[in-house]
């Protein structure tokens, strides 16, 4: 075609499985542009040169799945979306760059606890103590009585008008699955998932019905345009196996996402990993969008079958590692980009990585990155 499409145009192309002018490249680098319009960063990794060099390419060439800022944690996976009022910080302590936070749930039968941390200039976290480590915390959770307080979605409205042409604005939705094991320690959450199945399916049986709440609030604000939904990869191999997915996934994620789709709103499902088995489910569900779509071995479907099975249903979001950007050559990452452009059909494919980086870009993460967003305007045109 020779007309250049928008960002947003070409993203919607690919979902729909039409033809347009080229495959749309998602950013190999954290970036979501109203953040930085906004409250652009005064220091760190993010005001180097070797993430800037790669940014300058960003803004011109890759397109936005950019997630919706102001929704005031209304998916929050974190405490079984219990009223905020019974949650308090109390205490919050860095030392050396590395911050403790605790927390505490006030339930009616006594306190729940949980521990993060988090490291400065690194853009993730993690938490070292769980919120549930016994069938008493269980029931302390259950007992906090439950409200929801519908939040002013205007801002959201406002920022899908900024964002415009340069891609889609989406709304995250932690799913029961994931929200639920969020709680545990992971170990913990997979062996009672095996043992005490009926305390699983009860904690996601209360907390859907939740979710089911405000999704439906946002999908009446006619908040999206497309939902991003966690995509309980928990339960695939070799966390669970593949029948695991029929009992704690399917009948709880699927009536989600055909709410989204009834409301004539895009489903994207992100899920890691080994996803051959659970391809076909995460279609009838009714996912627009699958990401990251990992080659194998790190995932266990190959992008060329992949395309072959999802053909016109789905689009396919990857297929290129965050390994490959931190330790490949940029003649390998060009090799990369070629294959999973060029092998079966160049429609219904988003190309773009499993990860970004989270603290400093590296000379070689910066050349690779860079040769990722060349190579994907040399070999993705539809011309």
């Amino acid at each position: 075609m020779s007309e250049a499409l928008s960002q947003r145009e070409r993203l919607l192309r690919a979902v729909r499985w039409e033809p347009g002018d080229r495959v749309p490249l998602l950013p190999p680098i954290p970036y979501h542009p109203l953040q930085w319009e906004d409250h652009p960063p005064q220091g760190g990794w993010q005001t180097e040169d070797n993430f800037l060099q790669v940014l300058e390419l960003v803004r011109r060439h890759c397109a936005l799945l950019s997630g919706a800022r102001h929704v005031g944690g209304l998916f929050d996976r974190r405490f079984f979306l219990v009223p905020r009022e019974y949650i308090e910080v109390v205490s919050r302590e860095t030392l050396d760059g590395h911050t403790t936070v605790t927390t505490v749930v006030h339930t009616p039968q006594g306190d729940l606890r949980t521990v993060d941390e988090h490291d400065a200039g690194v853009a993730t976290g993690w938490y070292t103590e769980p919120l549930l480590k016994s069938e008493e915390d269980v029931e302390k959770l259950l007992s906090v009585p439950y409200h929801f307080e519908p939040p002013d979605l205007t801002k959201v409205h406002e920022d899908e008008r900024r964002l415009g042409d340069r891609g889609l604005q989406q709304i995250g939705v932690s799913t029961p699955l994931v929200s639920i094991s969020r709680m545990f320690h992971f170990d913990q959450f997979l062996e009672w998932c095996a043992s005490k199945p009926p305390i699983i399916l009860h904690l996601m049986d209360v907390l859907t019905e939740r979710i089911r709440e405000r999704l439906e609030y946002c999908l009446a604000q006619d908040a999206g345009p497309v939902y991003w939904f966690g995509g309980s990869e928990q339960a695939t191999p070799p966390m669970m196996s593949p029948e695991y997915y029929d009992t704690f996934v399917v009948p709880y994620d699927g009536p989600l996402m055909q709410m989204v789709r009834e409301a004539g709103k895009l489903v994207h499902v992100h899920c890691h990993g080994k996803v051959n088995q659970c391809f076909e489910k995460i279609m009838d569900m009714g996912a627009h969008m699958l990401d990251p779509l990992e080659p194998p071995p790190d995932g266990d479907l190959p992008l060329a079958e992949a395309k072959a099975r999802a053909r016109g249903r789905m689009a396919l979001i990857g297929n290129i590692e965050f390994r490959h950007l931190e330790f490949a050559t940029p003649q390998q990452i060009e090799d990369l980009v070629r294959r999973a452009l060029c092998e079966g059909p160049k429609e219904g494919l988003i190309l773009g990585c499993s990860a970004t980086a989270i603290a400093t870009v590296t000379d070689r993460y910066r050349d690779n990155a860079i040769r990722y967003i060349e190579a994907g305007l040399e070999y993705g045109t539809m011309e």
